[in-house]
């Protein structure tokens, strides 16, 4: 795979880069999952399916429940037992074929149903990870689990800000599913299909993550070392990354949004 250190020095050409059209490849079948734009370019994501108990999961309007499709990947924690929605981002390469960058992003669209009165709320938590490069130092991969955090983010809403797409209401990543972490929550009404959004984003500087002046390694620096600082690390995990993924739990609850 083609290094792109290069590009990093030169984030200006990020801005066209900034809208991701992306293919969704199930496992048995495919869909389409659609960015903001109607490019013809296409991004990858292998989708496998998995799900939970009081709820239908789709991923396009009145689509497949792809938690009946058979290929869900299942956890078990403390004597429960959670499904997983596994997500790759594919085509993780260079800039220049405008793949998957620092400034990249995209909405993931679940439809929910709820499938009891019981179910009245929904919460969708994310795990990150990633696939290292081949022959990187134990050093290497110390500084990726220390930084990737911070640098690949998920939203639960965008909003535009003088002509800009902005994103807030990061969810905290977790590192086992039963983990108590932010969530994206919201409201179920019995056999009534309802859109849940979360937004993937490769954050483009250091002044998009939300708090990062709490962050301890950008602690004391002012705004243009900590754009700088952030770069450089935005360059080592172009350099030593082969993959991103996404695991996804999504749990129907009988509790309201707001209980």
């Amino acid at each position: 795979m083609k290094k792109f250190t290069q590009f990093f020095q030169e984030k200006i050409i990020l801005s066209f880069t900034m809208c991701v059209l992306l293919a969704v490849v199930l496992v048995s079948a495919t869909y389409g999952w659609y960015a903001m734009n109607n490019s013809s370019k296409a991004y990858g994501i292998d989708l496998k399916t998995g799900g939970t108990g009081g709820i239908k999961v789709a991923i396009e309007p009145d689509g497949e429940d792809i938690m009946t499709a058979g290929y869900l990947q299942k956890v078990a924690v403390d004597d429960k037992e959670y499904a997983i929605i596994p997500i790759q981002l594919n085509n993780f390469e260079n800039i220049q074929e405008q793949m998957i960058a620092p400034g990249a992003y995209n909405p993931m669209t679940f439809y929910i149903t709820s499938l009891s009165e019981s179910i009245r709320s929904y919460s969708i938590k994310v795990q990150l990870e990633y696939k290292p490069s081949a022959g990187i130092s134990v050093v290497q991969k110390q500084k990726i689990e220390e930084i990737i955090k911070d640098h690949i983010t998920v939203y639960q809403e965008m909003y535009m800000e003088n002509g800009i797409v902005k994103f807030r209401y990061p969810l905290t990543y977790y590192d086992k599913v039963s983990d108590d972490v932010e969530e994206a929550k919201g409201a179920l009404k019995f056999n009534k299909e309802v859109p849940a959004t979360i937004y993937w984003v490769w954050n483009y500087e250091i002044t998009d993550v939300p708090g990062y002046a709490n962050i301890p390694r950008f602690a004391g620096l002012d705004t243009r070392s900590a754009i700088r600082k952030y770069d450089e690390e935005d360059t080592v995990l172009g350099n030593y990354i082969d993959g991103i993924y996404f695991n996804v739990s999504i749990e129907g609850s009988p509790e309201g949004v707001g209980d």
